[in-house]
């Protein structure tokens, strides 16, 4: 490990001192995370690998200025994330509601691509791959300071101290957009996604789940959640009682502000005494941090997944491109045939 140190130390001072073939060493480790990162905050592969050659540039114009007091990386995410910023300040976010309606509007047409995206045995799509699909959908759906927040924090990990650098933000700035960003993502799933509620209108990832080795899609519906019974429901309900009676406790805007530090451990020992006295009296704030810990546990298991071009991922991300993205100028039906077609023509559903 000490080599390894020593090695990269050797190579910074290097490219510090003008040394092209030590940059290009150096840039070549952090390529892949880089490309990561900026396909999460654009929504597109051919964005990002452009961004990603801007970034390293002007990394490369100003690595003589790279001070040791923040990591290569998270030097190099900041110019990656003001890069994707600046690209993204003119567009407007994605509109997923708009690709609710055409999947409610064209049945028919989606359940063709559906079944040739995913039923397939040669090109079929996996849960993971239309789950990220999905992920990257809604963050992109969301303002900008909460998608940088959404992306550097849940879904590339970095911690908040390390997002704020990236972003050249404030700490509590970044705590903020996050918890946003996590409330409008929770949002989304609770009335749209199959997983949480059975009776919601987007199945993407229950039918991919539900793909057999044969091709053929499972008939079994999904698992709906598990509820309590009346019984215990009520012996919670007269405990919680007891305890609000005896407890002051916080206001529910309080309790909901810090659901996010909570989910993350980032509370002091009496704020997180407070806020979870309280949760145990509320079943509005309990059901609230359910969601939100149920919300954020899927973005954070579900964002590995690399979706490239011409891969049943990629191909899938690409169609939900063109229907949430308004910038085409035509029909989201217009759209879907045309990536298709761009794809593989032999995609195209039957008419």
């Amino acid at each position: 490990m000490d080599d390894l140190r020593r090695s990269a130390i050797g190579l910074l001072e290097r490219a510090k001192a003008g040394d092209k073939d030590a940059f290009g060493l150096l840039a070549e480790g952090h390529r892949d995370a880089l490309l990561r990162l900026c396909f999460k905050m654009t929504g597109s592969h051919e964005t990002a690998e452009d961004l990603v050659q801007e970034t390293l540039l002007k990394a490369y114009l100003h690595i003589a200025e790279f001070e040791l007091r923040a990591s290569l990386q998270t030097w190099l995410y900041r110019i990656a994330t003001n890069a994707c910023l600046d690209h993204q300040r003119a567009r407007k976010p994605w509109d997923t509601e708009r690709r609710f309606d055409w999947f409610r509007e064209n049945g028919e047409l989606v359940h063709q691509m559906e079944q040739t995206l995913f039923l397939s045995p040669e090109r079929a799509a996996e849960v993971k791959e239309v789950a990220a699909t999905c992920i990257n959908c809604i963050s992109m759906s969301l303002p900008e300071k909460q998608r940088a927040a959404i992306v550097l924090c849940d879904q590339i990990g970095l911690s908040r101290e390390e997002a704020a650098k990236s972003i050249g933000a404030s700490v509590a700035s970044v705590k903020t957009e996050l918890h946003r960003a996590r409330k409008k993502m929770a949002d989304v799933f609770e009335h749209h996604c199959q997983l949480v509620d059975p009776k919601n209108d987007c199945n993407g990832c229950t039918m991919s789940g539900n793909i057999k080795r044969n091709g053929v899609k499972s008939t079994e519906p999904p698992a709906p959640r598990l509820a309590a019974t009346n019984a215990r429901k009520s012996d919670l309900r007269t405990a919680r009682q007891r305890i609000a009676a005896r407890t002051p406790g916080i206001a529910c805007a309080q309790a909901e502000a810090l659901l996010s530090d909570l989910i993350d451990d980032q509370l002091a020992a009496d704020a997180r005494s407070g806020v979870e006295t309280h949760i145990a009296s509320c079943d509005r704030c309990r059901e609230r941090l359910r969601a939100l810990r149920r919300s954020v546990r899927f973005v954070q298991a579900n964002s590995a997944s690399d979706l490239r071009p011409r891969t049943p991922g990629g191909a899938y991300q690409t169609i939900a491109r063109a229907m949430s993205d308004d910038t085409y100028g035509q029909s989201p039906t217009q759209t879907m045939l045309r990536e298709l077609s761009r794809i593989d023509p032999t995609l195209l559903p039957r008419r």
